[in-house]
């Protein structure tokens, strides 16, 4: 994944949740590279069966993300509540103007 580095020791070989959460945090950011590269394809074709395919896989691309943060959630749950804290800042922020 170009722009991120592993810092992971993979001379282990067992799987702890601390990897698993590295590893589900790194998939997250590659499931948003996916969505931002298919929308980007979306708008750069008229034809219409493209479109179609392209919008199903952005959907399930955003589906991946939401069981994704799932996971993370489950593995580190004080990022729940600080997700949770800055959604609700920016409704009062924002979503309330």
């Amino acid at each position: 994944m170009k722009g991120f580095f592993n810092v992971l020791d993979h001379s282990a070989n067992k799987t702890n949740e601390f990897t698993t959460l590295q590893n589900a945090r790194l998939d997250l950011v590659g499931e948003l590279e996916a969505i931002v590269q298919y929308e980007n394809h979306l708008m750069q074709t008229n034809n219409s069966s493209a479109q179609n395919v392209i919008k199903h896989i952005v959907e399930e691309e955003k589906t991946h993300v939401g069981e994704l943060m799932g996971l993370i959630f489950m593995l580190d749950p004080e990022s729940k509540g600080l997700f949770e804290k800055g959604l609700n800042e920016f409704n009062r922020e924002y979503k309330e103007r």
